[in-house]
């Protein structure tokens, strides 16, 4: 199966705009920490997180079909293609069945709304919690382009607690805050 690196290399080539290289990164670190949860290969779910929207710049109306096309070419695992797929249920006809898919599909949108309610606070992730999330949620004009739907409809196929999942992901990206930009105080 090709590497962590492998994957960035793909990632870097295909994907020009920083802040979907950087979303793409957070839901990267979302799904490794939920593998390591779910006593799952870390790797392969982080890299099926790196590499879940890698077409979308180029293939907005497509995505995701062009992009497994390439990752099949280049020996992905079928877990990450099965999920990849079924992220976009709605273009692909492809059902989340595995803990992987409806993780995937489950952390997607949500690292959207976290990285960019995290941009507007003082203290990014530091602090953050899920009350601060169903706060923000609520602002409809905050954050528009997110899919709350999308957030709501992941909790309830992942099976958790929404206060729960919201602050297992803040938790996540809290740790890699500097990776993702988002460092301006000490965490």
């Amino acid at each position: 199966m090709p590497t962590r690196e492998d994957a960035f290399n793909l990632l870097n080539e295909n994907v020009a705009s920083e802040s979907l290289r950087r979303h793409c990164l957070a839901v990267a670190h979302a799904m490794e920490a939920y593998a390591k949860k779910n006593n799952q290969d870390s790797e392969k779910w982080f890299i099926c997180g790196l590499l879940h929207d890698f077409d979308y710049e180029k293939f907005p109306n497509e995505h995701p079909t062009p992009g497994v096309k390439i990752l099949q070419e280049k020996g992905y695992d079928k877990e990450i293609i099965q999920a990849i797929l079924s992220h976009a249920v709605e273009r692909t006809a492809v059902q989340r069945e595995s803990i992987m898919d409806k993780c995937l599909f489950a952390v997607d949108e949500l690292c959207g709304f976290l990285v960019a309610l995290a941009k507007v606070r003082p203290d990014n992730f530091a602090g953050m919690d899920a009350k601060s999330v169903e706060k923000g949620l609520k602002k409809k004009g905050f954050a528009a382009a997110i899919n709350r739907e999308d957030i709501e409809k992941g909790v309830s196929e992942l099976g958790t607690d929404r206060e729960e999942h919201f602050n297992f992901v803040i938790s996540a990206l809290r740790e890699h805050a500097k990776e993702l930009g988002l460092s301006r105080t000490l965490l």
